[in-house]
C-alpha cells in the first residue's frame, strides 16, 4: 500500500459510522416529510413533491461542487450564486448576438473555468478563501450587472426552454442533472486518484505537500468544478425562465453551504460524501417548501433553517467527539 493509500485510509472513519450518518440524515428527511404532511396535506401532493425535488436539484448540483473545496480544506466559496449568475447572464447574452445554444454554452464554460481556475490559484498562494471569493462573486455581480443593465435577458430557444421545463418519464431535468451529479461526485471522490488526493489534502495539507502531492493543482481543480458545478444551476435557472436573470441569486451560496454542512462534511477538509450532501439538499428543499406553504416570512424562514443548521452540525460534532473522532 502507498504512503497516500494508507494515510487516507487512516482518516477516513469506519464505513460503520458512515453509514450511519447516511441513515440518521435520510430519516431526518422523511421525518421532516411526514411531519409536513400531517399537518398539512397539501404538502404531499406529487406536485409538489417534484417542485421540492428541483428546488433541491438547483442548490443540491452546487452542493456537489461546493463539497469538493470543503473536502479539500479550503472551506466555501461565496461566490457560486454569483458565478451562476455570471455563467446564465453571459450564455444568453451571446445567444442574443447570434451564437447557436451550444457554442454559447461552450464558451461560458471556458469562461468559467478561467474564473474558477483564477480563484483557486490565488487562494492556493495563501490567500483567504472566504475573502477571496467574496471578491470574486462582487467583481462577476458588477460584471453582469454593467453589461446588462440591470435587466434581464430574454432567451428564444426551444432547446432551451426544454432544458428548464422538460420531463422525462416525469422528473424534471433538473432533477435527473442532480441525481447524475451526485453520481459523478461520488465516483470521482471515492473511486479516483484525484479524490483520493483531496482528501489526503484536506485532512493533513503539510503531510500531503510532503508526500509530492501537487497541493496548488488539487486546490485550482476544486474550485473549477465547484465553478462548473454553480455554471449548470445557472444555465438550468435561465432555461427554467427562458431570460437571465441579474438577481435572485442572494440565497444560492447560504442554501449551498447549509447543504453541504447538514450532510456532515467536515469544515476543516478531509472528510464528507456527496450522498450526504445531496441529502442535506434535499433536507433544505423541503424545509424551506414547507415553510413557503405557511406563507412564513423570509426572515423567519432563514432564522429556522439556521437554527437547524446549527443543531445537526452540532449533534455530529458532539457525536464525532464521544467517538474520539
Amino acid at each position: 500500500m502507498s504512503d497516500s493509500a494508507m494515510q487516507i485510509s487512516q482518516i477516513h472513519p469506519p464505513r460503520s459510522r458512515r453509514l450511519l450518518k447516511l441513515i440518521l440524515l435520510a430519516a431526518a428527511v422523511v421525518a421532516l416529510v411526514a411531519l409536513g404532511g400531517w399537518f398539512n396535506p397539501a404538502f404531499l401532493t406529487p406536485e409538489n413533491g417534484l417542485a421540492i425535488l428541483r428546488a433541491a436539484a438547483m442548490s443540491g448540483i452546487v452542493a456537489m461542487g461546493a463539497t469538493f473545496i470543503t473536502i479539500s480544506g479550503r472551506f466555501f466559496s461565496l461566490a457560486l450564486g454569483q458565478t451562476a449568475m455570471f455563467a446564465g447572464v453571459f450564455m444568453a447574452v451571446l445567444m442574443a448576438q447570434g451564437l447557436p445554444f451550444g457554442l454559447a454554452v461552450a464558451v461560458m464554460l471556458l469562461a468559467v473555468v478561467a474564473i474558477g481556475a483564477v480563484q483557486g490559484a490565488i487562494i492556493s498562494m495563501g490567500a483567504n478563501p472566504i475573502i477571496t471569493t467574496l471578491g470574486a462573486g462582487a467583481l462577476l455581480a458588477g460584471l453582469a450587472g454593467l453589461t446588462t443593465g440591470g435587466r434581464n435577458i430574454a432567451i428564444e430557444s426551444a432547446v432551451v426552454e426544454w432544458i428548464g421545463n422538460g420531463r422525462i418519464l416525469g422528473v424534471p431535468t433538473q432533477t435527473w442533472a442532480f441525481l447524475v451529479s451526485v453520481a459523478v461526485a461520488w465516483w470521482v471522490i471515492n473511486k479516483t486518484r484525484f479524490g483520493r488526493e483531496t482528501i489526503l489534502i484536506g485532512a493533513n495539507r503539510a503531510t500531503a505537500g510532503a508526500s509530492g502531492l501537487n497541493v496548488s493543482r488539487i486546490t485550482i481543480l476544486v474550485f473549477i468544478i465547484a465553478s462548473l458545478a454553480a455554471a449548470m444551476m445557472g444555465v438550468f435557472e435561465a432555461a427554467q425562465f427562458s431570460k437571465a436573470r441579474v438577481a435572485g441569486f442572494g440565497a444560492v451560496d447560504f442554501d449551498v453551504i447549509a447543504a453541504v454542512l447538514i450532510g456532515g462534511t467536515a469544515i476543516q477538509g478531509g472528510k464528507g460524501s456527496p450522498f450526504r450532501a445531496a441529502l442535506g439538499a434535499v433536507f433544505i428543499a423541503t424545509l424551506q417548501n414547507y415553510m413557503l406553504l405557511l406563507a412564513w416570512s423570509s426572515g423567519v424562514r432563514t432564522l429556522i433553517t439556521g437554527a437547524f443548521i446549527v443543531l445537526i452540525v452540532a449533534g455530529f460534532h458532539i457525536a464525532g467527539r464521544r467517538k474520539g473522532a
